[in-house]
């Protein structure tokens, strides 16, 4: 591994995954004296503008929020584009739920409060995320029963929210999580980010996704399809989450709701409502299986680092290691996994 600090700052510590974009690496800031991950995308033929990257990367810069992966720095050279980011204990929402499958209804409304709040601060501040998805959403592993503290990661293809359009042709983001507007490379706005949650709380609620497939039947069905209401899809499941999600998933960006702080609020509403109705017996089980669930990975820690699973428990340490790259491969005696 080259032993040469990136941009004279960063010593490069370990690796802790790669794939085809690029490579995330374990690194210490010579300056600060911390540990950091350093997210490296290789400049290729027909890749992505590592000046771009290297923009958008130091305009997440400018957020700090609790349920923010913080970016530190950023810069691109004639070889790749660098990023680096936090250094957290946890594991992807991606891990879990292919692990769990789906989540308690109030476990999967604390997540999406937690998520909804980190975008608010972001829309608040004129930037739309544009890739809002589980593999991007980090568990922070903390003292408190559950899956752990959402810090939202990955900015790679975060905007000004300033209703640009995407050049024809190309798509910003993932697909299955892809607003209609982004799908036709249409402008887009804060409310692609909220589709982006509803189909994440869709997931988390019934176990399945709202618009599954490969391509292009994915995006057939994001344009013209509706997802089957979540008490039908996963019964038990309180009905007041059908409405919230109608609105969160409308095709039309207009008839979603006009802000995070109003699909909060409607977050908030089913819960109260279930509170009030539900038997105190059922609200204890409830609260006991919140309370019984493993610390996330059944692991004592691990490293996050903006998005993407790609660590397993390493032999001997005990570690989880996700980093922000998409698309990772692991290598051989670390127990790397690919990231969707």
């Amino acid at each position: 591994m080259d032993t040469v600090p990136i941009a004279g700052r960063f010593a490069v510590r370990d690796l802790i995954g790669q794939g085809a974009s690029g490579i995330v690496l374990e690194a210490l800031d010579l300056r600060l004296r911390r540990l950091v991950a350093i997210k490296l995308v290789h400049r290729r033929p027909g890749g992505p503008d590592l000046a771009r990257i290297a923009a958008e990367a130091r305009m997440a810069a400018r957020l700090s929020h609790p349920h923010i992966v913080t970016v530190h720095d950023a810069g691109d050279g004639p070889d790749y584009a660098w990023i680096a980011m936090d250094l957290v204990i946890g594991e992807p929402l991606s891990a879990l739920l292919a692990r769990d499958r789906r989540l308690a209804q109030q476990e999967a409304a604390a997540l999406v409060l937690q998520l909804l709040a980190g975008l608010g601060h972001a829309h608040a501040r004129g930037i739309v995320h544009r890739d809002v998805k589980p593999a991007n959403i980090l568990l922070a592993m903390d003292a408190a029963p559950g899956p752990g503290q959402v810090r939202l990661g990955d900015f790679g293809v975060a905007r000004m929210g300033n209703g640009e359009a995407t050049e024809p042709g190309t798509l910003l983001g993932t697909p299955a999580w892809m607003a209609p507007e982004q799908v036709r490379g249409e402008a887009v706005d804060h409310r692609a980010d909220l589709w982006a949650v509803g189909v994440v709380l869709y997931e988390c609620l019934t176990g399945r996704r709202a618009f599954a497939g490969g391509m292009p039947g994915v995006l057939t069905r994001i344009l013209g399809e509706e997802p089957q209401a979540p008490s039908l899809a996963a019964p038990g499941l309180d009905p007041g989450w059908d409405a919230v999600l109608a609105q969160a998933l409308a095709k039309s960006p207009e008839a979603r709701f006009a802000d995070a702080g109003g699909m909060a609020a409607a977050v908030r509403g089913v819960v109260a409502g279930m509170a009030a109705t539900a038997a105190p017996r059922g609200l204890g089980a409830l609260a006991v299986r919140a309370q019984s669930r493993p610390a996330p990975g059944g692991l004592a820690g691990g490293a996050l680092a903006g998005g993407g699973l790609v660590g397993g428990g390493l032999a001997g340490l005990g570690r989880r290691v996700v980093a922000g790259v998409s698309a990772l491969a692991g290598r051989p005696g670390v127990g790397l996994a690919p990231v969707a």
